[in-house]
């Protein structure tokens, strides 16, 4: 008995303290509400990074995806997040890159955003 009180003891104390809890207001994503951006070498983002892990499995029609891109430039998001793996559950393998690519050559080319001025992180 004595002996499972220690194990215990031992096992407690190797658990990471608990976070504290922080009150934030809370964000939400809005036209004409600016957001904040960060500054990140010599590049200014949003903080909100937009993802598209979804996109080929869940979000099957690139038409979607474009919508969404949409969304997100129009509430002021200039930072986007994608890998070589997704989408996820099915259909690996380029198709995120495929279509922010086909949505990015004709967004530029309308004149509704600069190359520069939009950001896209990656996980090789």
């Amino acid at each position: 008995m004595q002996i499972s009180h220690v194990v215990l003891s031992l096992a407690a104390m190797c658990l990471p303290p608990k976070p504290p809890v922080v009150a934030a207001a809370p964000r939400t994503l809005k036209r004409d509400v600016p957001l904040v951006k960060t500054q990140i070498g010599t590049m200014e983002v949003t903080e909100v990074c937009a993802g598209t892990m979804t996109w080929g499995s869940f979000v099957e029609k690139e038409e979607s995806a474009h919508k969404e891109l949409d969304t997100f430039l129009a509430a002021g998001v200039n930072f986007l997040d994608t890998a070589e793996i997704y989408p996820v559950a099915f259909n690996y393998g380029k198709t995120t890159e495929t279509w922010i690519g086909n949505w990015l050559t004709a967004r530029i080319a309308d004149g509704s955003i600069k190359r520069e001025d939009f950001y896209i992180a990656t996980k090789c």
